[in-house]
């Protein structure tokens, strides 16, 4: 007798539009797939922005649970992947705009610093490559760091993020430049 898990192996996976199909119809176990299908990708890139494994399940729940609610708006199930991700994205931004000291965030062509206010410690230095990377990449300021997430790790296009974030395509390449620059630039003294 075969086990749930290799009869489950062999079956063919079925795409989003047919699960958003069967979750329509009333298949709650369609939606349970969907969850399954894009939870770790959505907290990984949840828990890169906020910097806390927590909120980001909690931002992950949230959005998981929106996107369940509102899944009659979707007109097409081919973009699911993107508006899942538009949720999650807002669900983050709406924590950072609660959780920041200065009120508002000037818009991101306003901002002429890119960097958050902390600077790393100078005994990061003898820490291995990756930790330094990493350390960087984390005081990029949130909207920075994002393209480069969905960018690098994701492997998503220019076109793919800015459907995410809503931005133009140039405006996710001028901002992935600045980041990709200025990370260049505070790297540089530790790779010499």
């Amino acid at each position: 007798q075969r086990s749930s898990h290799q009869h489950r192996r062999q079956m063919p996976v079925a795409s989003d539009q047919q699960l958003l199909s069967q979750v329509r119809a009333g298949n709650s176990r369609a939606f349970t797939e969907i969850h399954d299908k894009y939870r770790r990708r959505l907290l990984a890139y949840c828990h890169c922005l906020l910097q806390d494994r927590v909120i980001a399940e909690d931002v992950v729940q949230i959005a998981f649970q929106k996107a369940y609610e509102s899944l009659a708006t979707l007109d097409n199930p081919d973009l699911f992947f993107y508006w899942l991700f538009s949720i999650a994205r807002n669900e983050v931004y709406g924590h950072i705009r609660k959780t920041r000291k200065n009120g508002t965030p000037r818009s991101i062509e306003e901002e002429d610093d890119i960097w958050t206010e902390e600077t790393p410690h100078e005994q990061l230095v003898r820490k291995e490559t990756t930790e330094i990377v990493e350390l960087f990449l984390n005081r990029l300021k949130v909207e920075y760091r994002e393209g480069l997430v969905l960018r690098q790790y994701d492997k998503l296009s220019y076109a793919e993020i800015a459907a995410i974030t809503g931005d133009t395509v140039s405006s996710v390449e001028s901002r992935l430049f600045k980041a990709r620059k200025a990370l260049a630039k505070k790297l540089a003294p530790y790779f010499l």
